[in-house]
């Protein structure tokens, strides 16, 4: 894997592929919502969301756990943090 495709996160990836499905529109008149539509197409979305409702049941514990246990905590004493030190520099600029 290089750089360029190792540091690509998540939001900018989702933008890419939105992106790309519109320019398929625009040049091609091609839309995914009529290609989902066909008959092949709602075969192909019943798939995936099987696989995706069977995927989840497996990790669909750990992940909820991981979340409430791990993440979530993280994230609410980084906002406690960032809240305080936000207010600690008020304090600091009223002097």
């Amino acid at each position: 894997m290089n750089k360029f495709n190792k540091d690509r996160g998540f939001i900018s990836t989702l933008l890419l592929i939105i992106v790309g499905l519109a320019a398929l529109k625009y040049f091609f008149d091609w839309s995914i919502f009529d290609a989902a539509a066909s008959e092949q197409g709602m075969g192909t979305v019943a798939y995936i969301r099987d696989v995706l409702s069977t995927t989840w049941t497996y990790i669909g514990a750990p992940v909820m756990f991981v979340w409430n246990e791990v993440v979530k905590p993280l994230f609410e004493f980084a906002f406690t943090a960032l809240r305080q030190m936000i207010g600690e520099g008020r304090t600091n600029l009223g002097q």
